[in-house]
């Protein structure tokens, strides 16, 4: 059994519907697609939502229009007149939802976290309706299914944590029948339903995550995302040319990259396909026939497979006088930064054990609130601090490859030959990052150098690999 996602610039118009349909058709089924909004359509969803609630009546108008015309456009893709038909009624009826909840947003005079859930699922839930209706239409049996029934979630609007053990059971009961009945399934990606029944959003990366929460629920034997890129990168093609696409790579490889920056996956997305080994390949739906990369258990080499760059963080330090004024204050740092919502990249503690340094990210109010938060901790205490803004995160991730003595030494050596100053640097235990921390008017530079360094080489070398073998296997005639 194979899920298929597809991200918003994959379904965003009928043509790309159309034919991420016949992607998903030319996998062996069964086969569940996990569908986001069409691009565009969340981000008009809030305006429209905070429109309603600031009383502007003509954004909301224009908004919604504009909602309309997008879903609009995709329906009339589908030729067969009772497909058609069937999906349209389905879609005013969604339509006809969202203006009721905008109604209700204009009567309290103000957008709650559980209203602007409910309004964002619009988008996915007519996408699921229109693929289902596309799939139809190209003559195989297909079904919607609305996430907000079958992934269950904690009440946390906006960002909810799904409960794996009672969507699984939801799964046998929703989605498996209509996968006995030789149907394709059309689910909603990052949507799911709090424990009052009320629809949750999964936060950032949600559909790719509902994509792995449903393969692990169902046993899936692959989880395919389906993207606008041809898979993981060595680095960011908009700033390095010659970045390349990474074959395999390691569930923990791609954790780290995703979570220093690639933009790829997000971390939560490889966790559940972590627990049952099931295989995620990431493809592109602009070039089909691309073979894209494939996160697996294991990882291959131990050669440096990506440089990514995290950008825009906070560097903060605490020093106190004596070691045992270290765990109140490292404490008092954790408290007010999971208060503030923010979220820790890295911490590490000094050789003196009484100096501990944390890399955050940047939020409202930056250094100087973050110093006025901690001296009202701290203020006892003879505790330094000492907060930096605009640093950046730049890590080179390949497993094995921190466990080599030359590759930080390797490292250091190339960014001090291209200029760029480290405040910091940690080699992961787990041998698959070294991480560097340097001024973020750097990042670019590093990145460029680190790739041209520790990547390209590999290249050269591969691509030499490969002219030789093709030499050796031409035909010789003697005489």
């Amino acid at each position: 059994m194979i899920v298929l996602k597809f991200g918003g610039t994959s379904v965003g118009d009928s043509q790309r519907v159309r034919e991420a349909a016949r992607i998903a058709l030319a996998q062996p089924a069964p086969r569940v697609v996990v569908v986001s909004a069409a691009t565009g359509i969340t981000n008009a969803l809030l305006e429209t939502a905070r429109a309603t609630a600031r009383g502007d009546v003509d954004k909301r108008a224009e908004t919604v229009e504009y909602i309309h015309t997008r879903h609009t456009e995709i329906l009339e893709g589908i030729a067969a007149p009772d497909h058609r038909a069937f999906a349209r009624e389905r879609i005013d009826w969604l339509h006809a939802a969202l203006d009721a909840s905008l109604d209700e947003i204009a009567a309290a005079g103000k957008l709650s976290d559980r209203l602007s859930d409910r309004i964002v699922s619009t988008g996915e839930k007519c996408l699921s309706v229109l693929m289902s209706a596309t799939i139809r239409d190209l003559g195989y049996a297909a079904s919607p299914v609305f996430c907000d029934t079958v992934i269950a979630t904690d009440d946390r609007h906006g960002s909810a944590r799904p409960d794996r053990v009672e969507t699984r059971e939801r799964a046998d009961q929703v989605i498996r029948p209509l996968l006995d009945d030789g149907h394709t399934v059309v689910a909603t990606g990052f949507i799911g339903f709090a424990p009052d029944g009320s629809t949750t959003t999964l936060g950032r990366g949600g559909s790719d995550y509902s994509a792995t929460l449903l393969g692990a629920a169902l046993d899936a034997d692959e989880v395919q995302i389906w993207t606008d890129v041809p898979g993981v990168l060595s680095a960011d093609p908009r700033k390095v040319a010659r970045a390349r696409v990474v074959p395999e790579i390691s569930y923990d490889e791609a954790q780290e990259l995703a979570h220093f920056g690639a933009k790829v996956l997000h971390p939560r997305t490889i966790r559940p396909a972590v627990t049952l080994n099931i295989p995620v390949h990431i493809l592109s739906t602009f070039a089909p026939e691309e073979p894209g990369t494939v996160v697996t258990q294991e990882s291959s080499g131990n050669h440096v497979k990506a440089v990514t760059a995290l950008r825009g963080l906070i560097l903060l330090t605490i020093d106190v006088p004596e070691l045992e004024d270290l765990a109140p204050a490292a404490s008092a740092v954790f408290r007010i930064l999971d208060e503030q919502h923010v979220e820790i990249v890295t911490v590490s503690q000094a050789s003196s054990r009484r100096r501990m340094t944390f890399l955050i990210d940047a939020f409202l109010g930056g250094c100087a609130q973050l110093e006025r938060l901690l001296g009202e901790h701290l203020g006892e205490t003879e505790t330094t601090i000492s907060c930096s803004e605009d640093v950046a995160a730049v890590a080179a991730v390949g497993a094995g490859a921190a466990a080599l003595p030359s590759s930080l030494s390797t490292m250091l050596t190339t960014l001090q030959r291209a200029n760029v100053s480290v405040l910091a640097t940690n080699s992961q235990d787990s041998n698959v990052a070294m991480l560097v921390i340097i001024q973020d008017r750097d990042a670019e530079r590093a990145v460029a150098a680190l790739h041209d360094r520790l990547i390209r080489p590999q290249l050269a070398s591969h691509r030499a690999r490969r002219r030789r073998s093709q030499l050796m296997s031409e035909p010789f005639r003697v005489g």
